[in-house]
């Protein structure tokens, strides 16, 4: 498997780049992961696709719905089925979206949510 990153300063046309890169690439035989870590999520825009979900979503779920779970509540698995609900999956490649937590604060949990899923699915 081979990651690709593409980063810089904001403004510079990485959202532009990687939609074009995705488009290409995805023209090839092997199916894609494509992810947008920004907060301001523009790549689906881009690449014409309606994201349900994102991982900031997933994010609030969790923190609304702790204090119901039952104590014995495999949380780590739980998360990683939410994964799949914010997954969208197109004919040559699939979507995932960092998006943007509701309110203020930090990206922090978000963005090691987002660092674990990778880690599992590479």
């Amino acid at each position: 498997m081979k990651v690709i990153a593409i980063t810089g300063k904001g403004g510079t046309g990485k959202t532009a780049v990687a939609g074009m890169l995705i488009k290409h690439l995805a023209a090839g035989k092997k199916t894609l992961l494509a992810i947008d870590a920004d907060p301001d999520s523009n790549l689906p825009d881009v690449l014409g696709v309606k994201v349900g979900k994102t991982i900031g979503d997933m994010r609030e779920f969790m923190l609304q719905e702790r204090d119901k779970m039952a104590p014995d509540t495999n949380k780590e698995a739980l998360l990683e089925s939410k994964v799949y609900e914010v997954l969208t999956e197109m004919p040559r490649y699939d979507l995932l979206v960092l998006g943007r937590p509701e309110g203020s604060g930090c990206y922090c949990f978000a963005n090691n949510l987002l660092r674990g899923i990778m880690d599992r699915i590479l």
